[in-house]
Formats: structure tokens, C-alpha cells, sequence
């Protein structure tokens, strides 16, 4: 139970994460330069927790 529930919020990140690169990449986000790096660090940090989660050991 715990795995699906790990699985399904793992998912909901990826997706998060596919839109706000898709945002970034049309350039739907504000154009303002603070705003646009802050969403760059945060989707980087999105990026670094998956790994962390599905890293294999």
C-alpha cells in the first residue's frame, strides 16, 4: 500500500514538473528574470528529490 501511495505522489511531481518545464520552455511564465530563476531552482530541486527517491542501492 505504501509503494502505490509513493508511486502516485512520485507521479504527481513528474507531472508538476513536466508543466512547469513545458511553461518555461513557451514562455508562458512572467518574463520577469527573478521569477523565471526561482522557477529553474525549484524545478532542479524537483529533479534532485525523484532521483533520490528511485535511486537504486
Amino acid at each position: 500500500m505504501a509503494v502505490t501511495a509513493a508511486k502516485s505522489v512520485m507521479a504527481f511531481r513528474v507531472l508538476t514538473m513536466a508543466v512547469d518545464l513545458c511553461r518555461l520552455t513557451t514562455r508562458t511564465m512572467n518574463v520577469n528574470a527573478g521569477h523565471e530563476r526561482t522557477s529553474k531552482a525549484r524545478i532542479i530541486h524537483q529533479i534532485q528529490l525523484i532521483r533520490g527517491i528511485t535511486k537504486w542501492k
